[in-house]
């Protein structure tokens, strides 16, 4: 009995530690945000906070480095916003308290619509850090980008359903983003977010972020069914196309990144 009470007080410390540092992480990239102009050093870190991931035999690494895509992605994009911020300290503290609440509360979630969650902040999230800077890159950066927050969302979501062929539906989904991604560098439209004006959100980021909810009801349908039953998947078929057609339509006279 004695033992297990020793378990459990390790175990709370440990989680204790875990949660500091993850907090430490967050408020040193804010820090640097305000003491170097480079976001290079920003960067650095967030990759060495990965060190747990080669922490293991080499064969593992692969896997593990995929299974961090999501935090990665969501990461990299906190820093990038957060330089793109200068000048707006209260827009800085909120990406860093949301960075803080991605850490310690939403990424160690498990469950599967809380996967899916995390899917959907990592394309929300980087795809408006991507877009947003995407005019300092070459075309390729951009769709390899693209293509790297499409196969790790996938990838992220459809672990949740031990899915057999995951590798080749996230390829595929990967493939998708990066063909969009690659439209979208040459015509990129953005709308003015409140209370933010550096930052804009690109009509790329919702367009990704419906085409990825539909995806995710036409799986979850054949994964249900065997099969893709039409009476459930024409309700979020009819939305998406709806708005993708009407921003498209109509919504193409706003600000250009």
């Amino acid at each position: 009995m004695e033992l297990l009470r020793t378990v459990k007080r390790k175990s709370f410390f440990s989680e204790v530690v875990y949660h500091l540092l993850n907090i430490s992480l967050a408020l040193a990239l804010f820090g640097i945000t305000l003491m170097v102009q480079s976001p290079v050093a920003a960067v650095v870190l967030v990759i060495l906070s990965k060190w747990r991931v080669l922490a293991v035999r080499p064969r593992f690494w692969w896997t593990n480095i995929q299974s961090n895509l999501v935090d990665l992605i969501v990461g990299l994009s906190v820093v990038a916003l957060l330089y793109l911020s200068v000048g707006n300290i209260a827009v800085q503290i909120a990406f860093t308290a949301f960075y803080i609440i991605w850490l310690v509360i939403i990424k160690p979630m498990s469950k599967r619509w809380q996967m899916m969650l995390q899917s959907a902040v990592a394309i929300l999230f980087g795809t408006v850090a991507l877009f947003s800077i995407g005019y300092l890159l070459p075309d390729i950066a951009v769709v390899a980008g693209s293509m790297v927050i499409g196969y790790s969302a996938a990838r992220h979501f459809l672990v949740s359903y031990k899915e057999d062929q995951t590798v080749l539906l996230s390829s595929i989904w990967g493939i998708m983003f990066a063909e969009i991604g690659w439209l979208a560098y040459y015509w990129t439209f953005a709308y003015a977010i409140p209370g933010l004006t550096t930052i804009k959100l690109p009509q790329v980021t919702i367009i990704l972020l419906l085409i990825s909810f539909l995806g995710e009801r036409v799986y979850r349908s054949w994964k249900k069914n065997g099969a893709v039953v039409r009476s459930e998947i024409m309700p979020p078929v009819l939305f998406s196309v709806a708005v993708i057609g009407v921003i498209l339509l109509f919504f193409n006279t706003v600000t250009r990144i």
